[in-house]
């Protein structure tokens, strides 16, 4: 019986870390310096992975990140309850923020707990960029970071159906730019902090996740 529960535990842990992988943000891409109060198109594609988009992020948001990878602050929310099934785009107006550096990046995440990230970009009043504060994570990884806040108000615009670019992130962000997490991003506070797990795990574990790993580590 011991062994049966065990192999249920694994074939869960398995399955449930697969579904994470359909969702790949692909703008802002690495380099992307956006200027305050212009609009701009946030794209997502189908990474080609099962499930799809249409059928596991029916209902998803976006935001507006910064911070380390392992610890990444939430500024503000983007948008809420865009149907992949429906939309490939966002057009959102770049804020005003301080520092003015390539330090900000945005979170997707469903109501499943799954989640996405963009690269990091930067954002600028006078076409100019600071560097970012810190060349290197806090693990040590040659990723540069920085913690940065809003200096403006926010104005969230419009969704849409246009076709997106290819993909260039479809779990957690890379070298140039991105953020990994476990954890979901909060929605109600600029001061809010997301920690990652401590073995900087990039896909997030969901509930059916952990009790899996739980399950199996209690009977081994």
């Amino acid at each position: 019986m011991f062994n049966k529960l065990i192999v249920a535990a694994t074939a869960l842990l398995a399955s449930t870390m697969v579904v994470d992988a359909t969702m790949a943000p692909s703008y802002p891409s690495p380099g992307t310096v956006w200027n305050t109060g212009q609009q701009y198109t946030i794209t997502w594609a189908d990474d080609g992975t099962a499930p799809s988009i249409a059928s596991g992020w029916k209902n998803f948001k976006i935001d507006f990140m910064t911070g380390d990878n392992d610890n990444q602050t939430f500024l503000t929310n983007v948008a809420s309850n865009l149907d992949g099934a429906t939309l490939t785009s966002f057009t959102w107006t770049a804020p005003s923020v301080s520092p003015q550096s390539a330090i900000y990046f945005f979170m997707f995440s469903n109501n499943a707990g799954q989640m996405a990230w963009t690269t990091r970009f930067g954002i600028t009043n006078d076409g100019k960029l600071v560097a970012p504060q810190f060349a290197s994570q806090p693990n040590g990884a040659k990723i540069p970071w920085g913690n940065g806040q809003l200096a403006s108000a926010v104005s969230n615009t419009t969704a849409s159906a246009s076709a997106s670019s290819a993909p260039s992130s479809s779990v957690a962000p890379s070298a140039a730019s991105s953020a990994a997490s476990s954890g979901a991003a909060a929605s109600a506070s600029s001061s809010t902090t997301t920690k990652a797990n401590s073995a900087g795990i990039t896909r997030p574990l969901t509930a059916g996740v952990a009790i899996a790993a739980v399950a199996a580590g209690l009977l081994i």
